[in-house]
């Protein structure tokens, strides 16, 4: 392959090509420039010239998958891990946002509704990995998937049409929904992360509809795609969208702040610049979801799970990748981004809380009334919804490890309440 083009609504956005170590260089089409004048990036402006290899491998990369399941795939391909070029080249039909990315000699197709149904073959890879998890992983068993999702965690972007699960077979086909599996290291993270997501909704949080769904007799936690939109006759329109690391033009191995990733200012100015349209609204559910994640004791929410849907006017999407990381004493008990200029839970007080609303462009009172209602929130709802998931899903020690570090949370957060 000797460049990549870029497909947005069936028009070619612009050509992809290869730079040294793996990394790639983006140019804009003229046509597209002319036509439509749109970029897939705030940290890639539309231009005639070429973006530098920095700027575009940031963003580009932060389309694919971490850890093994990168590791895995380039592997099985045959290319290095490194080389974003060539994870492109193999499977970037199907990517996060509007895009589809394709090698040049390929004629795209565009028709509608091809898809090829894996369900049997699904249960058959959960099979593999209940019985050897370290050895199998979901993605990389899926020898005809050609779309990329990014992220740490194993996960499958799929569609789902009455309880079957189908891969698309062309690119004018786009998943649905993700899928994610039982973890060997992380117990009934499932259950967690249905769970948080279902409390959140209750909190008042925008979050896409998610559920636990039973895959004879596999556990898996689904979540609908907010960047698709399923019309009749299995059509699925593409949605463009962005997390804030492709926004501020951030690799993704720097998503944490401690290494150079963005915090909570930089979040908010982004806000404030491009969804200023929606007032401070944005800037509210920033401080919302951040009060929550410190209840639930989520600890890795970086720039990455914070994203941008572009249309006519640009929003902020719904939040998504909310479980509660607390619960696993292994994992570290540092927040991703700092809150005031702490990052440890343990040490987050009203001092750290007071700069958090400064940095936040946000009056103490103000803050402090959102902070009240979201304890209250949280405080009223948490037990009966695990008590529902209890009932709903069975019995599991995970439900006991949510409640006993929620109410540690809760009881946490309002001494700083009470102290502001």
């Amino acid at each position: 392959m000797e460049k990549l083009l870029i497909h947005w609504d069936k028009k070619v956005v612009g050509t992809l090509f290869p730079h040294k170590r793996g990394r790639v260089q983006f140019q804009y089409s003229q046509k597209w420039l002319e036509t439509q004048g749109l970029p897939i990036s705030l940290s890639l402006p539309c231009q005639s010239e070429k973006h530098t290899p920095g700027i575009s491998t940031a963003f580009f990369e932060n389309l694919l998958p971490e850890n093994n399941a990168r590791s895995i795939l380039a592997f099985n391909h045959r290319f290095d891990k490194k080389d974003t070029f060539a994870f492109l080249g193999h499977f970037g039909e199907d990517c996060a946002g509007a895009l589809s990315i394709l090698p040049d000699t390929q004629s795209p197709d565009f028709t509608p509704g091809q898809y090829e149904d894996i369900t049997e073959l699904l249960v058959e890879v959960l099979d593999r990995i209940k019985a050897d998890p370290e050895k199998h992983q979901l993605f990389p068993e899926m020898k005809k998937a050609r779309l990329s999702i990014a992220g740490a965690q194993d996960k499958l972007p799929v569609r789902i049409d009455k309880n079957r699960f189908y891969l698309p077979a062309n690119s004018g086909s786009a998943t649905t929904h993700i899928i994610k599996p039982a973890s060997l290291y992380y117990p009934d993270i499932q259950k967690n992360e249905a769970f948080c997501m279902e409390l959140a909704l209750q909190a008042g949080i925008a979050v896409p509809c998610s559920q636990l769904l039973n895959i004879d007799g596999h556990e898996v936690f689904s979540i609908e795609r907010y960047d698709r939109i399923q019309r009749e006759k299995g059509l699925v329109i593409r949605i463009h969208q962005e997390d804030f690391c492709q926004a501020l033009g951030i690799p993704a191995n720097r998503k944490y702040q401690e290494k150079g990733g963005p915090g909570f200012i930089q979040c908010r100015q982004l806000t404030d610049e491009y969804l200023s349209l929606q007032g401070a609204e944005p800037r509210m559910n920033l401080i919302r979801v951040t009060l929550f994640n410190y209840l639930i004791g989520n600890h890795d929410a970086h720039g990455k799970n914070f994203s941008i849907i572009h249309g006519k006017d640009m929003i902020m999407a719904p939040f998504y990748d909310l479980l509660s990381t607390q619960v696993y004493p292994g994992l570290e008990n540092k927040f991703a981004m700092s809150i005031g200029k702490t990052f440890r839970h343990d040490r987050i007080g009203e001092r750290a809380f007071r700069l958090f609303a400064g940095d936040m462009k946000l009056r103490p009172r103000k803050f402090s009334d959102l902070m009240d209602t979201m304890i209250q929130t949280v405080s009223q709802c948490h037990e009966p919804l695990l008590s529902t998931h209890e009932e709903k899903y069975g019995a599991s020690g995970i439900y006991q490890s949510l409640s006993v570090q929620i109410k540690k949370n809760i009881e946490l957060l309002s001494r700083v309440r009470d102290a502001m």
